[in-house]
């Protein structure tokens, strides 16, 4: 009997071992994943679309070819109430599908009888493809009840944007 037993554990780990074999093989994979493409959102333009109290004449925008820094540069307004507005075009010069995620600003808190608006959040998180373009406003605007006199606006902007994955 205890021969028996033995016999039958044996012919069952047998069994067991040729259906593992036969049934197990080893797969190998192998392989380069390339991602190409690139990510590049780039001001394009920023002309003044409107204005009071100052000519679109002598404000100065400065953006260089391939840049994400935008320079603008308001000069001294008229009276309180005065304002200029200023069109920014962005384009997606990359080949990667990207959309807008901020617009950080430098130097906007340098006159507190100034006060800068924008739209940039109807343009933020919409999706540009490549060569596609969007379009925001900045509004440079002497607070109409300042009784303080108002120097030069200069401030720059940035592109912060993030690929869009669908």
């Amino acid at each position: 009997d205890t021969a028996s037993k033995k016999d039958t554990i044996v012919s069952f780990l047998l069994a067991v071992s040729i259906g593992y074999a036969l049934f197990s093989q080893t797969v190998s994979i192998s392989g380069t994943a390339t991602a190409q493409g690139t990510f590049d959102v780039e001001f394009l333009s920023a002309t003044v679309s409107d204005h009071d109290g100052s000519t679109d004449e002598v404000t100065s925008i400065n953006t260089t070819e391939g840049s994400d820094e935008l320079e603008i540069t308001v000069p001294k307004l008229a009276y309180p109430g005065a304002y200029s507005t200023i069109t920014v075009v962005v384009k997606n010069v990359g080949s990667i599908p990207a959309k807008l995620t901020g617009i950080p600003t430098n130097g906007l808190n340098t006159d507190p009888n100034i006060l800068i608006t924008t739209n940039v959040d109807t343009v933020q998180n919409v999706v540009m493809a490549q060569n596609q373009t969007t379009t925001f406003t900045i509004t440079v605007t002497w607070i109409s009840t300042s009784e303080e006199k108002s120097e030069n606006v200069e401030f720059t902007i940035g592109l912060n944007y993030s690929q869009a994955t669908s």
